[in-house]
């Protein structure tokens, strides 16, 4: 296992974590549910939806703990 800290341009280039939800979330108003893609990172979501991934952060604050932290496959929220 690597143990070493990732540095800040590191973070949002890492896939493979356990971030997001595995079930589909339910509906919320101002929100879309997006089904994280091979390859996708925060940043390239953040960019596609207008935000930022502090904003993304902070919305999906239940399943995302790090900005590397996401799954594909898996499912957050973003805004619409």
């Amino acid at each position: 296992m690597d143990t070493r800290e990732l540095r800040p341009n590191e973070m949002d280039s890492v896939s493979g974590g356990k971030g997001g939800s595995e079930e589909e979330l339910p509906e919320m108003p101002g929100y879309e549910v997006y089904q994280i893609q091979r390859g996708d990172t925060l940043t390239k979501i953040a960019r596609l939806y207008g935000t930022s991934v502090d904003n993304l952060m902070r919305i999906n604050r239940l399943y995302i703990q790090l900005s590397c932290d996401i799954t594909e496959g898996y499912y957050i929220y973003v805004p619409v």
